[in-house]
């Protein structure tokens, strides 16, 4: 009855290449937003709705980088074997 359970992904769609683009446009999003709010606090003026926008798409960002870094770390694996599978597949599709 008791079965050997597969350990189960984070985020089952995520591929690699899905990791890299989203990683990268949270990263540019967070770095847009920091730079917002470096200028705000650096100008010293005060602070509109708008400002306050900036601050909490830096915190949505910086959240979001954590999130993909865990997944990461998490599904790292299963992403290394299906690259396997498939470069099994292509070496075994070239030498027919």
């Amino acid at each position: 009855m008791s079965e050997a359970k597969e350990p189960k992904r984070l985020q089952p769609k995520m591929t690699r290449g899905g990791f890299r683009v989203q990683f990268v446009l949270w990263s540019l999003w967070t770095a847009l937003q920091l730079v917002m709010v470096a200028r705000n606090l650096v100008v010293g003026t005060v602070w509109d709705p708008g400002d306050y926008l900036s601050l909490a798409g830096l915190i949505l960002g910086v959240a979001s980088l954590g999130l993909l870094l865990y997944v990461r770390h998490h599904d790292g694996h299963f992403w290394e074997e299906e690259e396997a599978k498939r470069a099994n597949w292509d070496r075994r599709g070239r030498a027919l």
